[in-house]
């Protein structure tokens, strides 16, 4: 790897020389075609190194391998998620990002009333209202025989699937996805700034609503809930509602987005998923290992020795599941597809802060892939066409032009 010796005041004093990585992480990522070919060349260099632009808005530990993130993720004694988002700082407000910001118990209790409202039967309800937004997106432009993938699929798909799980008009919909776009990829950081408080003040008005009225199995569980004896907070929902947001909407359009490029760019896996609809259970766990999109932190607790590194209180450390999905040490042959693959997957992180949507994030593209190979054949690229993506916290498409031809 390429090192800095010379002192920096990015750098703790503890951290050698041979650890220290000068560079953006955003930008060495960004250098190839493929985010995940770039970001993958770190598994070269140490398993943890010290970034002085993580990404994250300060330097950071990085860890690059799948089996040292799964412990950090499983520790969180001394790797906290305790107000991770920083999204408390950034409003200035009194509250944090349930249970994303909370550690156990705290995040435990939380979790209890959230998780029967995720369960895979209790996602499974939703397969009628999935299927009818794959199909009103679709007959938009499938006599066209042409699409612009992203921005007439992608990324409304799962804020139409959002609005319908918390009960919102479909109208709010561009007003969300402008909102979600400004805030996590805006260059600016008023833009993003004013989107947040945009999006917080419609979401505070939200819940003012559904505590007199929740339209929703899923309001209406929050509005009765208890925890610890008391019902939950207007702060509490709130929070909550957040968390939503911003977990349903970005992950699932920046995976669907790379899996149908790779897909355009594969016929004959097209074909198989096509014959064998049964695979797609398995194919999605496998494309959803080769394209983790997010990259995860937490916060060091306490000074101590991390295989070799030592670490100090207050230390950021980013655990990027796009290195963990293409680790040769836990997955041989990381950048193949292979649907028999058996190898452990940190898409949706581990230990207590496993993703909650996680069933819903596999029904979502599960549905989206298997009514698409359905409708389309040859789904690929034109010619002389190529795709956008951006890198950062989360890898993202931002343009991809698709065509095909009509199953007769």
């Amino acid at each position: 790897m390429n090192t800095t010796a010379a002192a920096q005041p990015r750098v703790p004093a503890q951290v050698p020389a041979q650890l220290i990585w000068d560079h953006s992480l955003e930008a060495f990522c960004h250098e190839l075609d493929d985010p995940f070919l770039a970001a993958s060349r770190l598994h070269s260099g140490p398993d943890i190194f010290w970034a002085t632009d993580s990404g994250h808005g300060r330097p950071a530990w990085v860890i690059t391998r799948h089996a040292l993130q799964q412990e950090a993720f499983a520790d969180y004694a001394q790797f906290t998620s305790e107000g991770g988002s920083g999204f408390e700082q950034m409003l200035n407000v009194s509250w944090r990002l349930i249970p994303l910001d909370y550690d156990p118990p705290q995040h435990s209790l939380y979790r209890m009333i959230l998780n029967p409202f995720f369960t895979p039967a209790k996602v499974g309800e939703l397969d009628a209202a999935i299927r009818a937004v794959c199909n009103s997106l679709i007959a938009a432009f499938e006599t066209r025989g042409a699409c612009e993938f992203v921005s007439e699929f992608a990324t409304p798909f799962p804020s139409y699937i959002f609005l319908a799980l918390m009960g919102m008009p479909i109208d709010r919909a561009p007003q969300f996805l402008a909102g979600e776009r400004a805030l996590t990829h805006g260059a600016d950081p008023a833009e993003r700034l004013g989107a947040a408080r945009a999006v917080c003040a419609y979401l505070t008005e939200f819940v003012e609503e559904q505590r007199a009225n929740p339209t929703t199995d899923l309001m209406q569980g929050l509005m009765s809930a208890q925890i610890e004896g008391r019902p939950l907070s207007d702060d509490e929902v709130l929070a909550m509602a957040h968390t939503f947001y911003f977990g349903g909407l970005d992950t699932v359009y920046s995976s669907l987005g790379f899996i149908l490029r790779h897909l355009a760019t594969h016929p004959s896996l097209q074909s198989q998923l096509r014959e064998h609809p049964a695979l797609l259970p398995q194919a999605v766990d496998e494309l959803l290992r080769a394209f983790s999109v997010v990259s995860s932190r937490r916060c060091v607790t306490e000074d101590f020795e991390f295989h070799g590194v030592q670490m100090r209180r207050g230390d950021l450390v980013v655990l990027p599941l796009y290195l963990a999905g293409r680790d040769p040490q836990a997955h041989p042959d990381p950048h193949e597809i292979d649907l028999a693959r058996k190898s452990g997957r940190l898409t949706f992180a581990s230990g207590p802060h496993h993703c909650l949507g996680a069933h819903l994030a596999r029904r979502e593209i599960r549905i989206a892939l298997e009514t698409l190979l359905s409708r389309f054949n040859n789904i690929h690229i034109p010619p002389g066409e190529i795709y956008d993506f951006h890198s950062g916290v989360t890898f993202g498409v931002d343009r991809l032009p698709l065509t095909w031809e009509p199953i007769e």
